[in-house]
C-alpha cells in the first residue's frame, strides 16, 4: 500500500549554468502547495507537460518552464510527485526552492526519493542501489551492469532462490503439521538435491563480487620504481598520450599524477609516482614520501625497474616496499638490451619498451589476468560487498545442513529453523526485511534529488 509521507524538494540537476534546471517535489499534498506559485492555461492534469509561469510571493514571474504532475501511485516515489523543468541558471532556482521551503516542504536527503520508491514498493533493494551505480557508473560495461540490475536481473536470480526454499520450508512444516495424515513427503534426498542447487547458485553468485567492485569502484594502480627506470614513459604509454614529462633527468617527477584508465570496461585510476631513493633535496623528499603513500594505498602495484642494468639498491629497496602487495613486475628498457641476472631474478617480470610501445599488450594482459577480469561480458549480474556478505551467511547455514542431512536425517523442526534462518539472508538482500540502519547506510551514498 502506497504512503503518502510529508512533501519534500530538491533540485535535480548539478549545480552551474545549463539549459535546463529540474527541481522534483514528492509527497503529501504537493499540487495544492504548488498551485499557490503556479500560472498554467487551464487544470494540471496527471502525466501532461503543462507550459508554466513561475510566480514569486508577489506574483511576478519568476521564470517559465514546463510542469508535470505525477498522481500517486503512478510515479517514481509512488507519491504525488510534480518535476518542474525551469532555464538552469542556479539563482532562478534557488529562488524557487526558496518558495516551496516556506510553504513547509522539506529539503530532501540524500537519495530520500528513491527511498520513497523502495517503500512505496515500486523498486527492490537491488534495483535501488542500482540506481547509485547507473548515477556513478564510470564505463560502458559498468552503466550496462547497472541497467540489467536496475531491470530486476539481481532481483529475478535471487527470488527464484528464495522461491526454492520456501517451497522447502512450506513441505517441510507440513510434513510437521500434519504428520500423523497421510499426505505425500519430501524426501532426504529432493531435500538434499534442493539445497545443493541453492548452494550452487550462491556459489556463482559469489564470485562475481570482485568483478562487481572492481565495475562499481574501479581500482587504484600506481607506477612505481627508483628515479629514470621510464616510470613516466609507462604512465603516458598505458594512457596512450603524453600526459606527464619525460627526460633523462633523474628525479623530474616530483609529485604524483593520476589520471583514469578504463580497460575492459574496468575503470582504473592509473598514478605516476616520484622515483622513490634517499635524498637530501627537500622538494624531492616529499615526493618520494608521497610516493611510498601511494603504494600503501594502492589496490595494485606496477614495479618498474631498467631491465638493461643490473640492480642497484635502490631497485631493492623499493621492491621490499611492495613485494608484499599485489604487484606486477615490469622489466622496463628492453629496447636497450635484457641484463641477464634480472632476467634469473624476475624469470616473471613482464618484459616492455615503453618508450617504443613493445610489449604493452602483454602488460596489459598481465594486468587484467591479475585483477580477475576477463570473461565479464558473459554475465549477467554481479553482487555488492553487501550481497555477498548476505549470501555468504545463508551459505553458512545450507552448506552444513546439506553435510548434516548426507550423514542422516534431522528432525523437521530443526530443519524448519535452519531454512527460515538461511532466508532471512536473502530477504535483506532484495530488502524484504531491512533496518533503518541498513536503509541509511545505502541511500546515503546517493546525490540529493534522486
Amino acid at each position: 500500500m502506497v504512503k503518502q509521507r510529508e512533501p519534500i524538494i530538491a533540485i535535480a540537476t548539478p549545480y552551474g549554468e545549463s539549459a535546463i534546471g529540474m527541481i522534483r517535489i514528492s509527497g503529501l499534498g504537493v499540487l495544492e502547495k504548488v498551485k499557490k506559485y503556479v500560472r498554467t492555461k487551464g487544470e494540471i492534469k496527471p502525466r501532461y507537460a503543462h507550459f508554466f509561469a513561475l510566480l514569486d510571493e508577489d506574483g511576478q514571474v519568476l521564470d517559465e518552464g514546463v510542469l508535470i504532475y505525477y498522481k500517486s501511485p503512478a510515479s517514481y516515489t509512488g507519491e504525488d510527485m510534480i518535476e518542474m523543468c525551469l532555464h538552469g541558471n542556479p539563482l532562478i532556482l534557488k529562488r524557487a526552492l526558496e518558495l516551496f521551503l516556506k510553504e513547509g516542504i522539506r529539503l530532501a536527503e540524500p537519495g530520500e526519493f528513491t527511498k520513497r520508491a523502495f517503500l512505496n514498493g515500486k523498486l527492490d533493494m537491488t534495483q535501488a542501489e542500482a540506481v547509485a551505480d547507473l548515477i556513478n557508473a564510470k564505463t560502458d560495461l559498468a552503466r550496462k551492469v547497472a541497467i540489467r540490475q536496475l531491470q530486476g536481473e539481481l532481483s529475478k536470480y535471487v527470488n527464484s532462490l528464495r522461491e526454492k526454499l520456501i517451497q522447502l520450508l512450506a513441505y517441510v512444516e507440513a510434513d510437521i503439521e500434519f504428520s500423523e495424515q497421510d499426505i505425500p513427503t519430501i524426501s532426504r534426498e529432493e531435500i538434499l538435491q534442493v539445497l545443493k542447487e541453492v548452494q550452487n547458485s550462491i556459489e556463482t553468485l559469489m564470485s562475481t563480487v570482485k568483478a562487481g567492485e572492481l565495475l562499481r569502484k574501479g581500482i587504484n594502480l600506481a607506477i612505481v620504481g627508483k628515479p629514470n627506470v621510464g616510470k613516466s614513459s609507462l604512465f603516458n604509454a598505458l594512457l596512450g598520450r603524453e600526459r606527464a614529462i619525460v627526460t633523462e633527468v633523474p628525479g623530474t617527477t616530483r609529485d604524483f599524477l593520476s589520471e583514469e584508465l578504463h580497460m575492459e570496461g574496468v575503470p582504473i585510476n592509473l598514478i605516476d609516482t616520484a622515483g622513490i631513493r634517499e635524498t637530501e633535496d627537500v622538494v624531492e623528499s616529499i615526493g618520494v614520501k608521497r610516493s611510498i603513500d601511494s603504494i600503501n594505498s594502492a589496490d595494485m602495484v606496477l614495479f618498474v625497474v631498467d631491465a638493461s642494468k643490473p640492480l642497484e639498491k635502490d631497485d631493492w629497496d623499493v621492491y621490499n616496499l611492495v613485494k608484499q602487495r599485489d604487484h606486477i613486475k615490469v622489466l622496463n628498457k628492453v629496447d636497450l638490451g635484457l641484463d641477464p641476472s634480472i632476467a634469473k631474478i624476475f624469470p616473471d617480470g613482464v618484459r616492455v619498451s615503453a618508450k617504443m610501445g613493445d610489449g604493452m599488450q602483454d602488460l596489459k594482459k598481465v594486468m587484467l589476468e591479475k585483477l580477475g577480469v576477463f570473461g565479464y561480458e558473459g554475465m549477467k549480474v554481479y553482487v555488492s560487498a553487501r550481497h555477498a556478505q548476505l549470501l555468504k551467511k545463508s551459505l553458512e547455514i545450507i552448506e552444513p545442513l546439506i553435510h548434516s542431512l548426507e550423514k542422516q536425517d534431522i528432525s523437521p523442526e530443526i530443519l524448519a529453523l535452519e531454512l527460515r534462518e538461511a532466508l532471512v539472508y536473502l530477504d535483506e538482500m532484495v530488502g524484504a526485511i531491512t533496518t533503518e540502519d541498513v536503509l541509511s547506510a545505502i541511500f546515503s551514498r546517493f546525490c540529493i534529488g534522486k
